[in-house]
């Protein structure tokens, strides 16, 4: 049987999959001359898995002549990597950064204990993730105010730096919600170097403003003139290489963009390429065409893509919510992960670079790193997910939930009994379901 291979339009832009779920492979780093767009191509990649025994003994052979096999990436580092796990990933030029990062991304929220405690060694995940092959690790000071970056400067200590690139965020920072934002300029670059002095790091490589809903109308200019031009000072100083927006509302995050002077190279979204919102689509020619790279997070919908289901305090209207239940259960009566399906889905998604996933034991490190090294999902994994994006989610038109009525919202968290939480002093529900998820002592949502 033949699969499709567009989903529905939504909001007038069809969004490409390869009909099995490979990425083409390129036989070396494609630096230049890669316009990603929303053509059958997945841009900026590259597979080392070509005649994978012999270039497994090639680089074996480099290895022990203390060389560095051509085609691996900047960041490999001999006698410290696994030599074939390194060869499988797949890496991407990140937008126009010299940033070859590899296809799926240690988040370290979980580190920071958003989702509860972590009972395998720190260390020994860290260690797995980036020794088989993940280069790019995210930190941020708010997940678990600093406690995430302190515990990745134990741990990161032992490792080379080479070996991995990293980013943390600034703008948000308490849990008092009176001074959770500072965009200030003087605040930022006091974060930026507690950050640095917590990571045990010189540098960090990309640096993201963390942008809100609606507390970014009334922060929008202080960050074009304030904090843009304090990482640009950070950045010219060599704390940080590249400057970066991430957050929830696409449109905010465009508006900075065309509006700065200074040069965003990296965008982070969360939440709008996944199976049941792929708003990311309408975006990516705007971005690209001014050269910025694409982080993918949250390709799981904070839950709503697990067999678990999203915790009780999602944003998430019920329509879409009993819609994503659906869909889990024609997964489940198939024996299909959907969890399988929407990780593979965010990390194909044209013009990602990399997809960053919350990971909380060694476990699951390496069952993301077989998705993102497999050759693809099988034949029946692919007609299942067209099917539950034809019969589920295009019906959804991609709708979220931006714009949330918070009152109500609050009102609804009290009546689950989570009125300690429920403060009406958030201005967006995007605010406070992010406070949320950082007391959530839920699992983790791989």
């Amino acid at each position: 049987m033949q699969s499709h291979t567009f989903s529905r339009t939504r909001r007038g832009v069809a969004i490409p999959l390869n009909s099995n779920g490979v990425q083409n492979h390129l036989s070396r780093v494609d630096l230049d001359n890669q316009r990603a767009s929303t053509s059958r191509q997945i841009p900026r990649s590259i597979s080392l898995a070509t005649n994978a025994s012999s270039s497994i003994s090639h680089a074996h052979s480099l290895y022990h002549n203390n060389q560095v096999p051509a085609n691996f990436p900047p960041t490999y580092v001999a006698r410290f990597h696994n030599d074939e796990a390194v060869h499988t990933m797949t890496y991407r030029r990140l937008g126009q950064t010299e940033l070859i990062v590899s296809k799926i991304a240690l988040g370290c929220g979980p580190i920071g204990g958003l989702f509860g405690n972590i009972e395998d060694s720190m260390t020994k995940l860290v260690e797995t993730a980036i020794t088989h092959g993940i280069n790019y690790v995210d930190t941020s000071y708010w997940y678990g105010q600093s406690r995430s970056e302190e515990i990745l400067g134990k741990v990161l200590a032992k490792i080379p730096r080479q070996s991995y690139y990293i980013s943390t965020k600034v703008g948000r920072f308490e849990l008092d919600f009176a001074r959770s934002f500072d965009f200030r300029a003087d605040k930022v670059l006091e974060n930026l170097t507690n950050s640095l002095k917590k990571l045990r790091l010189t540098y960090i490589d990309i640096c993201f403003v963390q942008v809100h809903d609606s507390e970014f109308a009334a922060n929008e200019s202080i960050i074009l003139y304030e904090t843009l031009p304090a990482l640009e000072i950070a950045k010219h100083s060599g704390k940080i290489r590249h400057i970066g927006i991430c957050g929830y509302p696409l449109a905010h995050i465009a508006s900075i963009v065309s509006k700065s002077t200074v040069r965003i190279e990296v965008v982070m979204t969360y939440c709008h390429a996944s199976l049941n919102d792929n708003a990311l689509g309408e975006y990516v020619h705007f971005f690209q065409s001014r050269n910025i790279g694409l982080v993918n997070a949250a390709t799981l919908s904070m839950g709503l893509l697990t067999s678990e289901g999203p915790p009780p305090w999602h944003p998430a209207s019920e329509s879409i919510k009993e819609t994503a239940r659906a869909a889990v259960q024609y997964c489940q009566s198939k024996n299909i992960s959907i969890e399988k399906l929407a990780i593979d889905y965010g990390m194909n998604f044209a013009g990602v670079s990399t997809c960053l996933v919350g990971m909380d034991s060694v476990e699951r490190v390496m069952r993301g790193i077989e998705i993102a090294c497999s050759s693809g999902i099988s034949e029946l994994e692919q007609r299942v997910r067209d099917r539950i994006m034809r019969r589920y989610f295009d019906r959804l038109e991609n709708a979220n939930w931006e714009g949330v009525d918070v009152r109500n919202y609050w009102k609804r968290l009290k009546k689950l009994g989570l009125s300690a939480l429920a403060t009406h002093r958030h201005s967006s529900v995007e605010s406070l379901t992010s406070t949320l998820t950082s007391f959530s002592r839920s699992s983790s949502r791989f």
